[in-house]
């Protein structure tokens, strides 16, 4: 999307699942900066402990959305604090949320040249990463080859009761129920609002799709090309949904 004066401020943090808390402090010092010469203030910042090549990150999901939810850009220390997979990092960058990056600053990526830099940047830290986890399964290979045992200490339970199945299943449809109602957070918050001021659930649709908001699978609302009417994305049952799963949390 194109270059956005810089107003508000949504951070985002990650550390790798072995570094812990380490790199942190850098992370937050260069969001602060970044903060004080633009003259601007931090909203809310995101902490996420998570491997930069796992593309499912509910921090980084629940960033993404206040900042689209207040208008703000996403900023991160570095890039490969962002992600580490070219493509998922390519998807972010053409979403709805502007993303400012420390290291990268002055990369404009509404231009060709900005563009084709950041896939390149993209593309070493995708190598970095494959890097790493080829030396660790090699390291893996040897130990296992020296007869060290892999894994051990975690048994598994395979012969859970009909009860404790009965029991899972449940717990997994109550998981399943309360994350649908945070990654659409955002979107239940705007619906109880206009729903307040009095517009329909029809209404209140249209405005989440004129808005760019998208469904909980990632579908927006587009124009036909001959009729000129808006096709897919929210609809009047999909906002009921939402206002109804929010209404008891």
């Amino acid at each position: 999307m194109p270059r956005q004066p810089l107003t508000r401020i949504v951070g985002y943090l990650r550390t790798s699942t072995d570094d812990q808390l380490l790199g942190i402090d850098a992370q937050e010092h260069r969001l602060r900066d970044i903060a004080r010469r633009n003259a601007c203030d931090i909203d809310q910042v995101f902490i996420e402990h998570e491997s930069g090549g796992n593309n499912d990150r509910p921090e980084l999901d629940r960033a993404l959305r206040h900042a689209r939810r207040i208008k703000a850009h996403l900023v991160v220390a570095k890039l490969d604090r962002l992600a580490r997979d070219q493509r998922f990092l390519m998807k972010l960058v053409d979403g709805n949320v502007p993303i400012i990056f420390g290291d990268l600053e002055d990369l404009d990526v509404s231009t060709p040249e900005g563009r084709m830099m950041l896939q390149v940047f993209g593309t070493f830290a995708e190598f970095e990463r494959r890097r790493i986890g080829s030396r660790t399964r090699e390291a893996l290979r040897i130990l296992k080859a020296r007869g060290v045992r892999l894994g051990a200490g975690n048994p598994r339970c395979r012969n859970l009761t009909p009860e404790a199945r009965a029991r899972g299943v449940a717990a997994a449809a109550r998981n399943r129920v309360a994350r649908a109602v945070e990654e659409q957070s955002d979107v239940a918050a705007i619906a109880a609002e206009k729903r307040a001021e009095g517009l329909s659930l029809r209404q209140i649709a249209a405005h989440l799709n004129a808005e760019g908001y998208p469904t909980r699978d990632g579908c927006q609302a587009t124009a036909d090309p001959e009729t000129g009417r808006s096709r897919g994305g929210w609809s009047a049952v999909q906002v009921k949904r939402v206002l109804d799963r929010a209404r008891p949390a």
